[in-house]
Formats: structure tokens, C-alpha cells, sequence
């Protein structure tokens, strides 16, 4: 015969437990620059609601001189967002040893260049480089709605097609 008392009064104890037992507890208030501690990943204030029409996104993105252009509209500790919008010339390869680009295509036609070698490329510090020469590297053309992710380390040009422009938003974050 087995006796069922004992596990049985642990059930009816968990059961009715008193509320102060059983209570979630309330979240934490978000972080801030001001309630962020030492090795937060976060530190700065959390971004606002934003809404920005079309026309303003247009206005952030399109230059009449058909050069490169960027806009940074959100900075953070580990990521950020920008509007790039390339032209067909004066671009320059780069390497990111710290980032990961998340790339949509949002207007216009270009090219990368992916891998290979960056050759006589410049430091500019944080383990990124840039200018020189890619070589080796694969060509892809792009297209509004493409999307690309670019690891660390990759080597990358983006040109525009010859004649025109072409505009990407790039989340780049912080490996």
C-alpha cells in the first residue's frame, strides 16, 4: 500500500500558496543612458516612434549630382540604420571588420562586388578599410526589393549602373 498524504500536501501548499508567493513580477523599466549599467549592451535611449512619409524618405535619398550619399537615421551602441543612395562613379571597396550589413535595395540598378582581395586599401580604424582595388571578386547586378546580408571581413563595392543611381537602407550590426 503506498501512502499519497505527503506529495499531496505539497501540491495543496503549492496550490494555495499566498499571493505574495505567486505574484509575476513587474518588468524593468527600459534602459537609458541615464539607468544603464557597465556592460549593458544597450546605453543609449530607446529610438521614438517615427513616421516618415515617402516623399521625406525621397527627400533623404535623392540627389540630383548622382554621387554617393548616405543619411544615418538611427545610432546605437551596436547597430544602425542609414539610407545610402551610390552613384556611378568615385565609389570606393570597403571592409568591415566588425559588421554585418543587412542590405534591401529600395530604388535604381547597381553592381556589387563581393570577396577577393582589397588591394592598397587604407585603415580608418576599427578594423575597417577602405579605397584600393578589389580584385578577384564576384559581380552581382541589383535590383529594387533585392536584399544581401554581408558578413565581417567581406570585402565589398557598390557601383551604380552607368547613368544612374541606385538608393538601399543597410542595417549594420555590430558583431
Amino acid at each position: 500500500m503506498r501512502f499519497y498524504g505527503f506529495p499531496a500536501a505539497i501540491a495543496l501548499t503549492v496550490t494555495f500558496a499566498s499571493p505574495a508567493l505567486t505574484q509575476t513580477p513587474q518588468p524593468a523599466a527600459p534602459l537609458t543612458a541615464q539607468t544603464a549599467t557597465a556592460g549593458t549592451l544597450r546605453a543609449t535611449p530607446p529610438d521614438p516612434f517615427v513616421y516618415q512619409s515617402a516623399a521625406e524618405v525621397k527627400a533623404l535619398t535623392q540627389w540630383p549630382d548622382r554621387k554617393t550619399h548616405s543619411k544615418v537615421v538611427a545610432d546605437h551602441e551596436s547597430y544602425f540604420v542609414e539610407y545610402v543612395t551610390r552613384g556611378d562613379s568615385g565609389n570606393n571597396p570597403e571592409t568591415h571588420g566588425h559588421w554585418y550589413d543587412y542590405i534591401h535595395v529600395l530604388d535604381g540598378e547597381g553592381t556589387i562586388t563581393y570577396g577577393g582581395t582589397q588591394d592598397g586599401a587604407r585603415d580608418v580604424g576599427n578594423m575597417e578599410t577602405r579605397g584600393g582595388t578589389l580584385n578577384g571578386g564576384k559581380v552581382i547586378t541589383l535590383h529594387s526589393g533585392d536584399r544581401l546580408v554581408l558578413p565581417p571581413g567581406l570585402p565589398h563595392l557598390f557601383t551604380a549602373t552607368k547613368g544612374n543611381t541606385f538608393t538601399y537602407l543597410i542595417f549594420k550590426h555590430k558583431h
